[in-house]
């Protein structure tokens, strides 16, 4: 069994309803502050959303990618 490295990328948005919509992708590396605010900040500006939240996360998890049940 293998460690693999994985980044993911969450973020949060208020609506103006007050509905919280979340958005959450698998990604290669995590996006910079910079990128991040060009996704939300204009949304921001223009009353699309009220609030938002972001992180991205590196987590390793324990995989096994043996292949069964093939026969060779």
């Amino acid at each position: 069994m293998e460690f693999y490295t994985f980044f993911v990328f969450f973020s949060v948005i208020v609506t103006p309803d007050g509905e919280i919509r979340t958005f959450s992708k698998n990604v290669t590396e995590c996006p910079t502050t910079e990128i991040v605010l060009e996704l939300h900040k204009p949304r921001l500006d223009k009353g699309e959303i009220i609030d938002w939240a972001a992180t991205c996360l590196q987590t390793k998890l324990p995989l096994d990618t043996t292949v069964k049940g093939l026969k060779t």
